[in-house]
């Protein structure tokens, strides 16, 4: 990857985080684009809170998109950088340090995560 595609995939990235935020923190407008790429966005979701459930020891199906990450249980902050890790490893796709650190709710990292695998997808 040479610098034009790290500041290429950063500039994607933040745009589709400042999008997840415009977006009342649903994702909303990177969901759509992400399913007309051909991933589902549901499936996304699902596998986020599985993740983030078993980094936190707590049930997947309890986590909702409009949760912060903050009010989780047993959340600190090596769990969001390892929740993160196991995220980059799942969907093979790189999270920018900056996106990591402003992305507050669960639906805007599921946002980001979207706009990610959809920029590999059509890449």
């Amino acid at each position: 990857m040479d610098t034009t595609d790290i500041i290429t995939a950063t500039e994607a990235t933040e745009a589709t985080a400042t999008d997840v935020t415009g977006a009342a923190g649903t994702g909303a407008a990177a969901t759509d684009a992400t399913e007309a790429a051909g991933i589902s966005a549901e499936a996304i979701g699902e596998k986020i809170c599985q993740i983030i459930g078993d980094e936190l020891d707590t049930p997947a199906a309890g986590l909702t998109p409009d949760q912060h990450f903050r009010s989780l249980p047993n959340v600190d902050s090596m769990r969001v950088l390892q929740i993160v890790l196991n995220t980059e490893k799942a969907f093979d796709i790189e999270i920018e340090d900056e996106v990591t650190f402003r992305v507050q709710t669960i639906g805007e990292f599921q946002g980001v995560v979207e706009g990610l695998c959809r920029q590999k997808t059509s890449a």
